[in-house]
């Protein structure tokens, strides 16, 4: 059982103090982790998320603090707080403008408390509500777990796992394999009968085993009883779902950089291996992509439309793996006919079309030409889907490109150095990276806002050969000024690539 805000407001103790909701805030619907009353004006520093904060009154305006109170509702909406409750009894009876205003604006939910008990008493009953109810939801799921299990040994494929979980559970079920492909379905389905579904991710111990999706007709799946259905689940079909070498190739692929930036020099060889062997040629050229799946059911129609019609046109095939609702994997052309950014162009197209089902929330990267930008891009990718997975993943129905949060997670790289090379790596890449001219000639772009004229005049060259450079870094790096974020992205990487040359750090090292 998850105790909420509502639950506390309508708890037997809490009640007796009369009260009231001042902000509404997301909602009362939020989980509350623990009561904890403190009335310093740093208490943010002590909270690691979920808190009811419970204060008086007095506490928010002594002191000069009512000027500071747009800082204080700040910090307790950064430590994201399930609440506050502000007693309103002697001093001061009603919320102060400043902390109205800041919990309007920033999405507070606020409560007043307008006759007086003690706090301990407050804390006592609702944090012994939220231990009984964890101890109630641990018995159902071990409970759960131990009939899962039974029931299991019995079970002789796929199509007998999905069967036994639609039962035990009275929803309907659907198994993907990590092609996305549908390998069993149990239970009676509505048209959307996956709308408001739990999908849970597939794996053994070595590769992704794809999906399992259930519906929440009569059920709502927490989060422990979810890891504990993929805990027992995977292992029995892990016996039926096993995609060989080739899977475990993509993979490895798909996976991306282990330190989640650039390629060492072993997982580049690596990688390369694999993409021959998986038959994709030297010339080929590749556009990574993630999608963060709302629901697989829903998702999959719109996708094999996309791969269908993509790998309808000669040389062209798709790499793609399920990780439970994450889909990740590459477009690639043997021959791309040297025109890279009208193949990017053509695959973004692609992209954007199957992101339209509403289902599906896309990320891009850009045309890689090499194993080594194809492998950093992935780490790129799984860095913004975790980010929308984490922030609730309200946007589906997107196609977004990996450049434009790219700023955003360089300020949240704590050395400057690893900053800086993370930008150049994902952003200049190897190749680029070792021709000096063109790294001058996008610094030029950068000094001159993108004004060919001044970059020219700058350069001491005309206008046609600045135009075949910046041909030359297209086909390189598979951005064309025509993509203003990926662009102006690039730029930015440059010039921190030519503040580097002749310093501490060579252009060796910044691609180490």
């Amino acid at each position: 059982m998850v105790v909420t805000v509502n639950d506390v407001l309508n708890s037997d103790v809490f009640s007796t103090a009369l009260p009231k909701v001042e902000i509404s805030g997301p909602g009362l619907g939020k989980p509350v982790r623990w009561v904890f009353t403190n009335e310093r004006e740093d208490v943010a520093s002590f909270l690691s998320g979920g808190e009811l904060l419970v204060v008086e009154g007095r506490s928010l305006v002594e002191g000069g603090r009512h000027a500071r109170l747009d800082d204080y509702v700040g910090s307790l909406v950064n430590a994201d707080i399930a609440a506050l409750v502000v007693e309103l009894v002697e001093g001061v009876t009603e919320l102060p403008d400043g902390l109205a205003s800041a919990a309007i604006r920033e999405g507070l939910t606020v409560i007043g408390l307008y006759r007086r008990i003690p706090f301990v008493d407050i804390c006592q009953s609702v944090n012994t509500m939220i231990v009984r109810g964890q101890m109630r939801l641990q018995t159902q799921v071990d409970v759960m777990s131990t009939s899962l299990r039974t029931e299991l040994a019995q079970a002789d494929d796929a199509q007998s796992v999905a069967q036994t979980v639609s039962r035990l559970f009275g929803e309907g079920v659907a198994i993907f394999d990590m092609d996305g492909l549908e390998v069993a379905r149990a239970g009676v389905l509505a048209k959307d009968g996956f709308e408001n579904s739990v999908v849970l991710s597939l794996s053994d111990q070595r590769r992704p085993l794809g999906a399992m999706e259930i519906s929440q007709c009569n059920t709502m799946f927490d989060g422990s009883t979810c890891r504990r259905i993929e805990q027992i689940v995977s292992p029995v079909l892990s016996l039926y779902l096993d995609g060989g070498a080739r899977v475990g190739m993509a993979a490895h692929l798909v996976a991306g950089p282990s330190d989640g930036v650039h390629v060492t020099s072993m997982e580049a060889r690596e990688g390369h291996a694999m993409l021959e062997a998986l038959g994709f040629a030297a010339s080929s050229v590749y556009m990574p992509f993630g999608m963060r799946l709302r629901s697989v059911a829903g998702a999959m129609p719109s996708i094999v439309a996309m791969v269908d019609a993509f790998e309808s046109h000669e040389g062209c095939e798709t790499v793609c793996l399920l990780e439970g609702d994450l889909l990740i994997g590459f477009l690639a052309a043997q021959d791309s006919g040297g025109d890279v950014a009208r193949f990017s162009d053509y695959c973004v197209k692609a992209l954007d079309e199957a992101a339209g089902s509403g289902y599906i929330y896309t990320v891009r990267g850009r045309a890689a030409l090499d194993t080594i930008a194809l492998m950093d891009a992935f780490g790129a990718l799984r860095n913004v889907l975790g980010r929308h997975k984490t922030d609730g993943g309200e946007r589906f129905g997107v196609l977004a490109c990996v450049d434009s949060s790219l700023l955003e997670r360089m300020t949240e790289v704590e050395r400057t150095d690893d900053a800086v090379h993370m930008v150049i790596t994902q952003t200049v890449g190897y190749e680029l990276l070792h021709n000096p001219v063109l790294i001058d000639t996008l610094c030029a772009c950068f000094d001159n806002l993108d004004n060919k004229t001044g970059a020219c005049e700058q350069l001491g060259i005309q206008r046609q050969t600045l135009y075949n450079r910046l041909d030359k870094v297209t086909q390189i790096v598979g951005v064309s000024p025509h993509d203003k974020i990926s662009w102006s992205i690039l730029l930015l990487g440059a010039k921190l690539a030519q503040s580097q040359r002749g310093g501490r750090h060579s252009s060796t090292v910044a691609l180490a």
